[in-house]
């Protein structure tokens, strides 16, 4: 499989995931001059001669690019590792790339549970105990800033834990998806290294297999106290009631 560079490996993914149509494609590959510089020659003159237009063209374009001019997997880890470390700088993109968390998460990558499932929906949803606002872009600045904060140290640790599943071979990502569209790929983890940092098992039924989760994270320990509290201060109130009839 040839070297091409990152930028043109992503014209070629994202074609091959549809999000390029064929037609833009042909049209991209005549008029840039420079992938004939990074291509072989037979390379180039194999997407320069490939018929667009026939039936079935787009099946076999794909076949083509994913067989010989980018590496699925190695792409997808590429991609993977680059939100990571977008996320480790703790700038104004990390909430939509702890939105991105979870929707990944949604979508099959289930060993992003504590960043999609922790803190990614925290963010696409904010916890109803602490803010009045339904989503995101509903909080105010002092709103946003206070929720993130709450997350450190520990998603800096957890961040810096899947990047090394992914760079140590324990999370090998294909690149490749089922046939509902779900992301697929290798765990390779100890049982250890995928118990999560942020969700703590306290209770399970063995005949259902059902199980009971505690978050560790400081703002939901902090809501979770003023529900318990909220409960037991009804609950007195219901008793005093039955208690005087009123």
């Amino acid at each position: 499989m040839t070297e091409i560079p990152k930028h043109i490996e992503l014209k070629f993914y994202l074609t091959i995931i549809g999000e390029i149509p064929i037609e833009e494609f042909e049209n991209w590959i005549y008029n840039d001059k420079e992938i004939e510089s990074v291509l072989s020659e037979d390379y180039y003159l194999e997407l320069v001669s490939f018929n667009y237009k026939k039936n079935g063209a787009k099946y076999e374009l794909v076949n083509l690019l994913s067989e010989k001019y980018i590496d699925l997997g190695e792409y997808e880890k590429w991609k993977m590792l680059n939100k990571f470390r977008i996320a480790l700088k703790r700038d104004e993109n990390l909430p939509d790339i702890l939105r991105e968390f979870y929707d990944l998460y949604c979508r099959g990558y289930v060993f992003l549970n504590d960043l999609g499932l922790g803190y990614g929906l925290m963010v696409e949803v904010p916890p109803s105990a602490n803010y009045k606002a339904d989503s995101w872009e509903q909080m105010n600045e002092i709103e946003k800033k206070e929720l993130i904060d709450s997350f450190y140290p520990q998603l800096d640790f957890d961040i810096k834990r899947a990047i090394n599943w992914i760079e140590k071979g324990k999370i090998v990502l294909t690149g490749e998806t089922d046939e509902i569209g779900h992301y697929e790929y290798e765990d390779l983890r100890t049982e250890n290294e995928r118990k999560s940092t942020v969700w703590t098992e306290v209770g399970r039924d063995d005949k259902t297999g059902f199980k009971a989760f505690e978050s560790n994270l400081k703002i939901l320990k902090e809501q979770e106290k003023r529900l318990t509290t909220i409960y037991k201060k009804h609950k007195w109130l219901s008793v005093l009631r039955k208690l005087f009839r009123i």
